[in-house]
């Protein structure tokens, strides 16, 4: 038996508009698993066959998304805490307003995705070895500071605490849940063509195309991470290939973090 393999998993994929988010869907369904993928909006243009509207900052639409994934597939394998977003801004110019966001986005929205799915999961963990799984995509980001990041690099770090919290606390409870993060490094992606065009404003018009070769060459692979790459991280932690890896974190990164 491939213990690759998910045949037979329900899996809760959230942002799954996003590059990583659907590159993780896709890889999930393609190993055997029936994915629900979610995110604040329907994606543009027909929405996939089992497609839930969740806010992240929201425990009622968590809670209404996993009682949908109950209803419909009576079970849940596997949630990734994928959801995210990136403000850039100095310190000293970004608002109140614009940091709590990125924290309730961030951290707050991974936490009440524990907290609610947190029962329906045990439930459903002694289906298959090492139990449920969830993994939190955190970032190279909670490893390394970088300028006009804060509140970004601060919710990263914070997540993957959550992370490490969570993994410790269920395994003292006797809850069949394993908890891992993956952190991904600098991603081919729309939000990090966000991220560079926004730096390039705050760094006094950097061309971007400079900034990427930069950031590229910062790497010791000498790349950007490609979404295909973070999603066979989170694939391997998700089966029961890794049934007796809790609390960890994988990097993929082409080495950023070591560095």
């Amino acid at each position: 038996m491939d213990a690759t393999r998910l045949d037979d998993t329900v899996a809760l994929v959230t942002g799954a508009n996003g590059d990583i988010g659907s590159a993780v869907a896709t890889l999930l369904e393609a190993r055997g698993a029936t994915v629900v993928r979610s995110d604040i909006r329907p994606p543009k243009g027909a929405a996939a066959d089992d497609f839930v509207t969740l806010d992240v900052t929201s425990e009622a639409s968590w809670a209404e998304a996993v009682a949908l994934v109950e209803q419909r597939h009576g079970a849940l394998d596997i949630l990734v805490n994928n959801a995210g977003i990136a403000p850039m801004a100095r310190l000293d110019a970004m608002s109140l307003e614009d940091w709590r966001r990125c924290q309730q986005v961030n951290v707050e929205g991974m936490f009440l995705g524990l907290k609610v799915a947190c029962d329906l999961l045990a439930r459903s963990g002694p289906r298959r070895p090492g139990g449920a799984s969830v993994v939190n995509l955190c970032s190279g980001a909670s490893d390394k500071p970088s300028a006009f990041s804060a509140a970004y690099c601060t919710s990263k770090a914070a997540a993957r605490m959550l992370t490490r919290v969570a993994a410790v606390e269920f395994a003292t409870l006797g809850k069949p849940i394993r908890v891992n993060s993956v952190h991904p490094g600098v991603v081919e992606s729309a939000m990090m063509d966000d991220i560079l065009a926004t730096f390039s404003r705050i760094a006094g018009g950097t061309p971007v195309e400079t900034l990427r070769q930069g950031v590229a060459a910062g790497n010791p692979m000498g790349r950007f991470v490609e979404p295909a790459e973070v999603a066979e991280a989170v694939a391997f932690l998700a089966s029961s290939a890794s049934r007796y890896v809790h609390g960890d974190a994988i990097h993929v990164d082409g080495g950023y973090a070591a560095s």
